[in-house]
């Protein structure tokens, strides 16, 4: 029997939500009452209607199944596993519709939504309203619309009635046939994932479901990064104004499209430093403003303003602004401040207004004029617009800037993202000595050499270690045959063959002295080995230099020793 005080039951909320169902229950306290699932089930019912969320009475299940666990002894406790699935259950509801209730929505928005195309599938004219409404950038919507066109044609869908039939298996399978067959990369695998489940709970209102794809996976690959000499000719070669992206590009450590987007207003010369707006992942930071550039920033506005004053004239001076600036300040599209820095030489049509406005240059464009000048200077490195941000970061680092402040002028959320450039000063190349250059390689004087020019004879070469001891330390070794004189050759073979005729007399004078010191040692220290049938004379000594050594000595080894001959023999 448990009996409760107010200390006991402080932080106990196991035996707490216990007390609160007997008390409902009208049970008496100190009983060992065993409750039902009934009983839980009106608790929880009471707990609904006095605005109790669907996560708080998860939480009391999870507390009554846990006081449960405490009282072994009694027998048949109610199983409340199945009273947790549903309220699990309703609490994904409850999550989807508050996201719905969220969602503006696009009945009433019909300005912000823009133009849409009405010769396009009424599925990406849905898809395109539900992104429009929850203002996505462009980008995202062209790359969304292109994942569900993908698995349109897949699949042989056509309009919206054609995805009755459609399951979660079938967004599975095709997740998996991008990852085997496709061999695309995580990110665009992740990409269709989110499509799809876009276009499943806001188009179709359906719940998207637990998909087990087979993962796409892509092993982290080291960027690829330019030498500060190679930055300088690419440079270079660049025409204006592509020539100030890149030196933006690698000066500031931006992405392309940061770039591009750079307003009059973005560039502060009083503080020395740019605005980036609208990044990756919808962020600002502050970049610093190389002194290089400012002359040259400065001049390219100039042009602008001779552009924009142009544009006014004809009245064709709008820009496209971010958000709802438009509606709060009708006139800023007009403004000079406003206008991109690098904009196009002619006016286009916005993709989502339908106005004809003044925007950026094409990211294409740079991109031409960038492999341009690579294929004049026959570099064959891959070198793309990113390249500039991976030399920006990597020369940082040579130079001893922290990595933190590194994170922060690129922008990234996180440090291990900035890690990667660490690879150079793990590994300093430059400072590696190949053990290739270390060796001594002996050409091969049979083979066919052709025939070099004749140059004229250089000083003396340092003198090289050599591996044979009879050949001159000074004498050249090289993997190309040198043009040596007749007299080298003679004096080369005359120390050949003193080496030779030196190690002959010394190999002659060796076996003389074993000839006369053998019969004394072989008497003395040799044993016989019976077991085996042989003697150590028969391994290591023929039967001639036995012989020869018993004839010089006088004696018979043979008549001495008590062990047959054809054993010592």
């Amino acid at each position: 029997m448990y009996t409760y005080t107010r200390e006991h039951t402080k932080n106990d909320w196991p035996l707490i939500w216990y007390q609160k169902l007997a008390q409902f229950h009208k049970i008496p306290s100190g009983n060992q009452w065993n409750f039902t699932q009934q009983h839980v089930i009106d608790f929880l019912i009471a707990q609904r209607r006095a605005k109790k969320s669907t996560a708080t009475r998860i939480r009391i299940v999870d507390a009554l199944t846990e006081f449960q666990k405490r009282r072994t002894q009694l027998q048949n406790q109610a199983d409340l596993r199945e009273i947790k699935a549903k309220l699990q259950m309703l609490l994904k509801q409850d999550k989807r519709r508050d996201y719905e209730q969220n969602q503006p929505s696009h009945e009433t928005n019909s300005e912000e939504i823009g133009f849409i195309n009405s010769s396009e599938p009424d599925v990406i004219q849905q898809v395109r309203i539900i992104m429009r409404a929850g203002k996505h950038k462009y980008s995202t919507e062209k790359a969304y619309v292109r994942q569900v066109r993908l698995f349109m044609r897949e699949r042989q869908l056509r309009s919206l009635a054609d995805f009755q039939s459609v399951t979660s298996a079938d967004v599975e399978s095709h997740l998996s046939d991008l990852a085997v067959d496709g061999e695309v990369a995580p990110s665009t695998q992740n990409q269709a994932f989110h499509a799809l489940r876009l276009l499943f709970e806001l188009v179709l209102k359906r719940d998207f479901g637990k998909i087990d794809a087979v993962r796409s996976t892509k092993a982290v690959r080291i960027p690829s990064v330019m030498s500060r000499n190679e930055v300088a000719q690419v440079v270079s070669k660049l025409p204006p104004p592509y020539q100030l992206i890149a030196k933006l590009l690698y000066g500031c450590g931006m992405r392309i499209s940061e770039c591009l987007r750079l307003r009059i207003k973005d560039i502060d010369f009083q503080l020395k430093r740019i605005e980036v707006h609208a990044s990756k992942g919808d962020k600002s930071r502050f970049v610093p403003l190389p002194d290089s550039v400012i002359d040259s920033l400065q001049q390219a506005i100039r042009s602008r303003r001779v552009l924009h004053d142009k544009d006014l004239d004809d009245g064709t001076a709008s820009v496209e602004l971010p958000f709802a600036l438009t509606k709060k300040y009708p006139n800023a599209h007009r403004e000079f401040k406003w206008q991109f820095l690098f904009a196009s030489h002619k006016l286009s049509r916005n993709p989502k207004t339908g106005k004809l406005q003044r925007h950026h240059i094409h990211r294409d464009t740079f991109t031409a004029q960038l492999a341009n000048a690579v294929s004049e200077l026959n570099f064959q490195k891959r070198i793309t617009s990113h390249t500039f941000r991976h030399s920006f970061a990597t020369h940082l680092l040579k130079a001893g800037t922290d990595i933190r402040t590194i994170q922060e002028l690129l922008g990234h959320n996180d440090i291990s993202t900035t890690m990667i450039y660490l690879h150079v000063l793990n590994v300093d190349t430059d400072k590696v000595i190949s053990p290739l250059d270390t060796l001594e390689i002996i050409p091969n004087r049979n083979a066919t050499h052709v025939a070099e020019p004749k140059t004229k004879p250089s000083a003396t070469p340092p003198p090289v270690e050599s591996s044979h001891p009879w050949k001159s330390a000074a004498s050249p070794i090289s993997h190309k045959r040198t043009g040596s004189s007749e007299s080298e050759n003679v004096r080369h073979n005359k120390t050949y063959t003193i080496g030779v005729a030196v190690l002959a007399m010394v190999f002659l004078l060796g076996m003389a002295i074993v000839c006369s010191t053998f019969p004394t040692a072989l008497h003395h220290n040799v044993r016989p080995t019976r077991a085996r049938g042989y003697s150590p004379s028969t391994v290591f000594f023929p039967q001639r230099i036995v012989d020869r050594c018993h004839n010089s000595s006088g004696s018979s080894y043979a008549a001495k020793s008590s062990q047959p001959a054809n054993v010592l023999v």
